[in-house]
């Protein structure tokens, strides 16, 4: 095992913890840095130990690595700690850290400058200026936000536009489970500075209409509600071909590193919604 010693930046019940747990099934040595309120950090198996450090704390941050002697940093910080993160990655760096995996869990970032995939690819380019390696990983939309994305309790698929961009979707299950494979099975020359893509399938929202056999299909302009706003977003940035990790139409095939967790089954969008 390339690396050992792992700390996890946040217990979030979609990705922080997760991971960590999954890193622990890998045998790693895992700390979770969380604050003193997560819920879902109380939830860690005894053999993850969590500490609760403020994420802005450089110093504190730096003598948390060095005393658990962390040789990887994963960050899975939400949206509010992004303007932040750079901090964290001063804090490895200052504590020697070998690796870090930034938050990334979502479509490439790679270039973007606006809002938060913007903020995420600035960090990304500050790791490299800092020289600390990184490992950005991309994996585009969690599967099992589908439903909430097409308002299918609606009683209906509802899409903006023709739904005729191809989008990446990966189970969440698979996302923490390929970031513990690599951290821990891949060697450093194959982690370092490098850039990891993964995906459950690539479908258009039409092509993933058709799975929702008894529900109409309906055309809209926006979303409206609580959530409309962002919901709207969303199914924009597909429209605009951004939310793939790595789709090529010349090929008529997503380009990923599925292959290199060797052996895994990664599961479609029929299976991972039992549709």
């Amino acid at each position: 095992m390339p690396y050992k010693n792992i700390a996890v930046i946040g217990a979030g019940a979609n990705i922080g913890s997760p991971i960590a747990k999954a890193l622990l099934v890998e045998g790693a040595n895992v700390i979770v840095v969380a604050r003193a309120e997560s819920t879902s950090a109380k939830d860690l198996p005894s053999e993850i130990k969590v500490v609760s450090v403020s994420l802005t704390d450089v110093s504190a941050l730096a003598a948390t690595f060095h005393e658990h002697d962390i040789e990887v940093v994963i960050s899975t910080v939400s949206q509010d700690a992004l303007p932040h993160q750079h901090l964290l990655g001063d804090a490895a760096k200052q504590a020697g850290v070998k690796l870090f995996v930034p938050s990334e869990y979502g479509a490439s970032t790679i270039g973007l400058k606006e809002g938060e995939l913007g903020l995420k690819a600035k960090f990304g380019e500050y790791l490299g200026e800092i020289g600390l390696p990184f490992a950005r990983i991309f994996n585009g939309n969690f599967m099992t936000f589908i439903p909430w994305l097409l308002d299918v309790s609606s009683g209906k698929v509802r899409i903006i536009g023709k739904g005729d961009q191809k989008a990446t979707f990966t189970h969440p299950d698979d996302i923490p489970g390929f970031v513990a494979y690599a951290v821990t099975h891949l060697s450093p020359s194959e982690l370092e500075n490098k850039f990891f893509r993964i995906a459950g399938e690539h479908a258009t929202l039409l092509e993933v209409a058709g799975y929702y056999k008894n529900l109409p299909v309906e055309h809209v302009e926006a979303f409206e509600g609580p959530d409309g706003a962002f919901k709207t977003l969303l199914q924009q940035l597909v429209n605009s071909g951004q939310a793939t990790v790595g789709y090529s139409a010349v090929e008529g095939k997503e380009f990923t590193s599925n292959a290199l967790w060797k052996g895994h089954h990664w599961r479609g969008i029929k299976e991972g919604l039992g549709l």
